[in-house]
């Protein structure tokens, strides 16, 4: 395999993605960086990094798509996570104008899918910042003593960070957009602790069993529509309304011709089998 071998592999992810496998990809990825290290050659070092994080995002975006199939959302929640992270930190470095390697695809259907996900808020740490360390030198650094690298900056084939050496922890925080998506908050069994997931992931689960391929593309149009009334027999007129108004039944929607509840009118590329082609309903 040579390093046009690599490109085209990742030009080739929707045709070649069930038969995926990236190892000889990265062993090569990485033979070729050491030897652009060694020589000095800081822009072959750069463009091998590039290379290699959108193998990792492509990898990361199938792995995500195959685990939302398996009802593993949470795991699928935090892998689509670290997509987001890896085009976020790429992109100052490489643009996929011409979506070439599928990057903007990926983008693009990477939020849809974390737009219907349940998660709405989430915790977060805050942290006092002692001692922060640079990942490429090292070096304790601190405003009046820098080191010379610049955070997301490429040198010698991997990113410069700053790594928190030493913190002290003050509190925890609940928000709705959070930097770090995957702490997400569970309920627990009150007797051992154990962690429930409470979460409804009808609309997820709905879209990704009618999906073949990470690659077909489809959109989402986020609307309310009214349920009917035979689903909410369980409901009291005087009991709070399930469209969740805050109201009683009896003076919300028992006065309309159904329920209001959060709809999702998906739109396929790849049109689903005709017996899964129907309208479901779900609290």
């Amino acid at each position: 395999m040579t390093l046009e071998d690599v490109k085209t592999y990742l030009r080739k992810a929707p045709d070649n993605f069930n038969s995926r496998d990236s190892r000889s990809a990265k062993q090569l990825l990485l033979s070729i960086k050491d030897r652009a290290v060694k020589d000095n050659d800081q822009a072959l070092a750069k463009t091998i990094w590039c290379l290699d994080e959108i193998l990792d995002i492509q990898d990361r975006f199938i792995t995500g798509f195959f685990q939302m199939k398996a009802d593993e959302f949470y795991e699928g929640w935090c892998t689509l996570e670290k997509v987001e992270l890896g085009i976020h930190f790429l992109n100052p470095h490489f643009q996929d104008t011409a979506n070439e390697f599928h990057l903007s695809f990926i983008s693009k259907h990477t939020s849809q899918y974390q737009s219907i996900f349940p998660y709405k808020v989430f915790m977060s740490p805050e942290i006092l910042e002692i001692e922060k360390t640079c990942s490429i030198c090292n070096k304790v650094i601190s405003v009046r003593n820098p080191c010379g690298h610049r955070v997301g900056e490429i040198y010698d084939g991997k990113m410069c960070s700053r790594f928190v050496s030493k913190a002290e922890f003050l509190g925890m925080a609940m928000v709705e957009d959070p930097v770090q998506k995957y702490s997400v908050p569970f309920l627990s069994d009150s007797k051992g602790g154990v962690k429930k997931d409470h979460y409804n992931y009808a609309f997820i689960r709905y879209l990704v069993q009618r999906l073949s391929s990470p690659f077909h593309a489809w959109d989402v149009d986020k609307t309310k529509r009214r349920h009917p009334h035979t689903r909410y027999s369980h409901v009291g007129r005087n009991d709070p309304c399930p469209c969740e108004s805050g109201k009683k039944y009896k003076q919300c929607c028992l006065l309309e011709d159904g329920v209001l509840r959060p709809h999702c009118e998906f739109t396929f590329q790849v049109t689903p089998p005709e017996h899964l082609m129907t309208t479901e309903y779900s609290d």
